[in-house]
């Protein structure tokens, strides 16, 4: 095994770094696309990539158990163990996205009900999720595949398909949306549409690829140790799934209690999450560096490089994260009057600012801890502390702050005491080193 150098930590992690950023520019355009069309249509792209989202972080979640298991097996030099589970991951997404798009179709009207749409955004949104939701077995494919191949070191594949799929769904999303190619236009669900071919298409070129042997690694037959390894992915990725699905709901429960306090507060923390996404993506890329590099020593039995390799992660990633906060405070009033005309907004927008950049340090040591901490497969652990601390901080302070009439700044707070309690008892757990018995060792 390489050490874990800052070098090594690196060169594994800016082309995921890349990878999330083309994943938020497609979106980005989507939604410019549908400004271009009404106020109701950005309200359907927002409330359907919101949706997906959720889908995605709850999936990427479950995908934790590939970077485990691909990732020990491939630290112990097993290729073709590794091979089975990234195959038998691959066949398990698609059919979760078929479950998927079976059981949530029924069931959109209510879904998008919850986010209280005008009419004509309602009927826009239900038909944009529609759409999302139908192409979501390519998606999730293209997910859990990536996220096998940044278990074996290669993160420079995934890039490739997170490209080539932005690009292709870009193109097609704007060619069914106007009728390009003597295409009938679609209009707002041509978008989905597009995105959802698109990512057919990547699917087809990749797995191809992949069979044939032309990228870093093959698949193998995944009926050899189907059961154990089937077990063993669902044991690991089921915990950080519910998390993620907790997370994702207490979010919603917070912008609840956040909306009444009107419009402006309302909209200041929306902008202020899409400044925090740039961020986020950031972190999340060093969660799974720190998770890849932590299940790859712990397959070649070195507990301590494994240990080395989670701290070193952590480290840089924090150092980035000060530096980021460090120049969002340095430039908030800029930042603020740059995303929004509205004098109210800017002005909680800039003091949301300062405590988004406090937060990003606390930021750097949950994602990368919580991060190594599945790769070992100690998926559990995150899960309880996520789960308490969402209850504390986005539903029990938010409720208690807003029936004393407390000022919006300090349900903006709440994200300090969120970070601050997961840094804390992620890094507890991580320095006491019981993740590295969480699963048994490869012999």
């Amino acid at each position: 095994m390489q050490s874990a150098s800052t070098f090594n930590i690196w060169r594994l992690t800016w082309p995921t770094i890349l990878s999330n950023m083309a994943f938020m520019v497609t979106s980005l355009i989507f939604l410019k696309i549908a400004g271009g069309m009404g106020i109701d249509e950005v309200a359907a792209v927002t409330t359907g990539q919101r949706l997906f989202f959720i889908l995605f972080a709850v999936m990427l979640g479950l995908s934790s158990g590939t970077t485990a298991l691909v990732g020990r097996y491939w630290g112990a030099g097993d290729k073709v163990r590794a091979g089975r589970v990234a195959a038998l991951s691959v066949i398990i997404f698609f059919i979760n996205g078929l479950l998927l798009s079976w059981l949530a179709i029924p069931f959109l009207e209510p879904l998008v009900s919850i986010f209280g749409l005008t009419p004509m955004a309602q009927i826009l949104a239900v038909e944009f999720v529609f759409y999302t939701v139908l192409y979501a077995p390519p998606l999730l494919i293209m997910l859990v595949f990536s996220m096998a191949f940044r278990a074996t070191g290669d993160s420079k594949t995934p890039l490739w398909a997170a490209v080539i799929g932005a690009v292709l769904g870009v193109y097609a999303g704007i060619a069914f949306t106007y009728g390009w190619h003597e295409i009938e236009p679609a209009g707002l669900p041509g978008l989905a549409i597009g995105n959802g071919v698109g990512s057919i298409a990547t699917v087809v070129i990749f797995l191809l690829l992949w069979i044939c042997g032309k990228l870093s690694f093959k698949p193998a037959n995944p009926i050899p140790d189907l059961l154990t390894n089937g077990r063993d992915l669902v044991k690991i990725g089921m915990p950080a799934a519910f998390e993620q699905l907790f997370f994702q709901s207490g979010l919603i429960i917070f912008l609840v209690f956040l909306a009444s306090y009107g419009n402006a507060a309302f909209a200041t923390y929306g902008i202020g999450l899409t400044i925090l996404g740039l961020m986020i993506v950031i972190a999340l890329s060093f969660s799974i560096s720190s998770a890849t590099l932590v299940s790859q020593h712990l397959g070649a039995g070195d507990k301590q490089g494994a240990y080395n390799a989670g701290w070193r992660t952590m480290r840089t990633c924090v150092y980035i994260m000060i530096l980021g906060g460090a120049l969002m405070s340095l430039f908030a009033e800029e930042i603020a009057s740059f995303m929004i005309d509205d004098p109210e907004v800017i002005a909680l927008l800039v003091p949301f600012t300062y405590i988004i950049s406090c937060s990003l340090p606390l930021m750097g040591v949950e994602f990368s801890m919580a991060g190594a901490l599945r790769g070992a497969g100690d998926t559990r652990y995150p899960m309880m502390v996520t789960v308490v601390s969402i209850a504390l901080s986005r539903i029990l302070a938010p409720f208690v702050l807003v029936q004393m009439g407390a000022d919006v700044m300090w349900l903006y707070a709440t994200s300090l005491l969120d970070f601050g309690i997961k840094s804390s008892l992620n890094m507890r757990r991580f320095r006491n080193k019981k993740w590295m018995d969480a699963t048994p060792a490869i012999v």
